[in-house]
């Protein structure tokens, strides 16, 4: 049986099913912003994870001359925020809402506690967080060789 088989369009929790789905779903605290407000910030300690429950974000950052630049735009469904879950870091980046945005936030000690008393529910949140990441990965990589491609 495999249980990695996708059963949403929810990033994070796309491998869960109905019954775990609902379980989960229940510490998720419901958020609205308003487009060009901040989500999140640069140095911000917090490890929640985020799933844009609608609407579109910019990870972006904020240059020497208080410019802002795009790093990358994520739509409903993704995921931000994987990294200060897995490692305690400060936030590298501000999120940026690019209209009108739902946000599912899963606070960090909510969601642990998920992941250690269910180890089925572990393994596929864990699963979702390593697809996300790569994706990201590969996302941002090709977009930063495009923007390197765009200057010359």
């Amino acid at each position: 049986m495999n249980i990695f088989l996708r059963e949403n369009d929810n990033e994070l929790l796309k491998y869960l099913n109905t019954q775990e789905l609902k379980l989960v779903e229940k510490i998720a605290k419901k958020e609205f912003y308003k487009s060009g407000s901040f989500i999140l910030e640069e140095r911000d300690k917090n490890r929640d994870i985020f799933v844009i429950s609608k609407g579109s974000v910019s990870i972006c950052f904020i240059d020497e001359e208080k410019k802002e630049k795009r790093i990358t735009t994520l739509y409903t469904g993704e995921t931000f925020g994987e990294i200060n879950f897995i490692i305690p870091i400060q936030r590298t980046a501000y999120v940026k809402a690019l209209e009108d945005v739902e946000i599912a936030r899963f606070p960090f000690y909510e969601l642990l506690q998920f992941l250690k008393d269910d180890v089925t529910i572990c393994a596929k949140i864990c699963a979702s967080l390593n697809d996300s990441l790569a994706k990201r990965v590969v996302r941002t990589t090709q977009e930063f060789v495009q923007a390197l491609t765009d200057n010359d």
